[in-house]
């Protein structure tokens, strides 16, 4: 062993005290930098996808508006295209809603994003169902409205991919982002399609046996949806206690108004009794989804961004803290 380290022993021992110091000093001034530099790498890797999913939720907020007035017009237009003249001057105002929309969501996206062909095509889509839409049978206008708003929701996962929200690395977020991108979107876009057949099938008075099926099915992937969007968040409460008050109320009050449009479903137009009255259904249906979209826009959204930017905030702070620490250290 003394052999091994004889040659540096001898390299020392020519040197005067002021210049071992000094070189000791540089090795470990070394050591720390390196050090200094990985941790300011990591964490400023925290920082910088934090605010890209901050970014990415400011895209998905208009997007998420779109998405519900696309919704609403679908809707609206079954009952038109089902014989239901009241609607229509209120499907006139949805469509300026889903132009506004649309136009808010185009300028806060990417370049990159607004060249994409699936964005493109969406546009194209709204396109054709405001020339053409009203010319087309109820069924043939609601499935091309679905074509479109699943459109509108796989481009959401692809802003997600983008602003790196689905590689959210800590468990409360995460499943914030899982129930903002894609199961709330998909509770919500099953129970807009309901609301648009069950009001067509409310307005002439008849089901079919295939409508039977579909609506039948629809209420059977909403529920296991529900319960998918509950346990999600039940997982957020459980990393996160601190918002246990904030989100149970609205995941209740959703969840309770969900249950009573399954059951309205299932005993007056599956039991044929079409007792309920297609405007009064349509805003039944209208309000519970409604207020799923509230739980997104003031509570879900609100408090994912919040935890990001408590994330991005304390990432900061440690930054500094350790590049503080590092050079006090080194100047001693």
């Amino acid at each position: 062993m003394r052999a091994l380290f004889s040659p540096a022993v001898a390299f020392m021992d020519k040197l005067r005290y002021p210049s071992k110091f000094s070189l000791l000093g540089l090795a470990m001034a070394t050591v720390m930098l390196v050090l200094l530099l990985t941790v300011y790498a990591n964490l400023n890797r925290d920082i910088d996808t934090a605010r890209q999913e901050i970014d990415g939720l400011q895209i998905l907020k208009p997007m998420n508006r779109m998405t519900q007035f696309m919704q609403q017009h679908r809707g609206l237009s079954s009952g038109v295209l089902n014989g239901n003249e009241a609607m229509k001057d209120k499907r006139a105002a949805k469509e300026k809603d889903v132009a506004e929309a649309l136009a808010a969501t185009d300028a806060v996206l990417s370049p990159r994003l607004r060249d994409t062909a699936a964005w493109k095509a969406i546009r194209q889509e709204w396109g054709q169902i405001t020339a053409q839409g009203l010319s087309w049978t109820p069924p043939e206008n609601i499935k091309r409205h679905s074509m479109m708003i699943d459109k509108v929701l796989v481009f959401m996962v692809d802003v997600a991919d983008e602003s790196q929200l689905t590689l959210d690395p800590v468990m409360d977020t995460y499943y914030f982002m899982d129930t903002v991108v894609t199961k709330m979107p998909a509770m919500l876009e099953p129970m807009g399609i309901t609301r648009a057949r069950g009001t067509g099938i409310l307005t002439k008075k008849e089901v079919t046996p295939q409508q039977a099926i579909d609506v039948s099915s629809l209420i059977a992937q909403m529920a296991g949806t529900l319960r998918a969007q509950n346990m999600n968040l039940e997982k957020v409460n459980r990393y996160a206690p601190e918002l246990q008050g904030v989100l149970s109320g609205p995941a209740k009050e959703f969840s309770d108004g969900a249950e009573k449009i399954f059951a309205l479903v299932r005993e007056d137009i599956l039991g044929e009794k079409f007792a309920t009255a297609p405007q009064d259904y349509f805003a039944l249906t209208t309000q519970v989804i409604d207020i799923g979209y509230k739980m997104m826009f003031e509570t879900l959204i609100p408090q994912f961004e919040k935890q990001l930017q408590g994330r991005m905030a304390a990432a900061e702070r440690l930054l500094v803290l350790n590049i503080g620490l590092a050079l006090a250290v080194m100047l001693l």
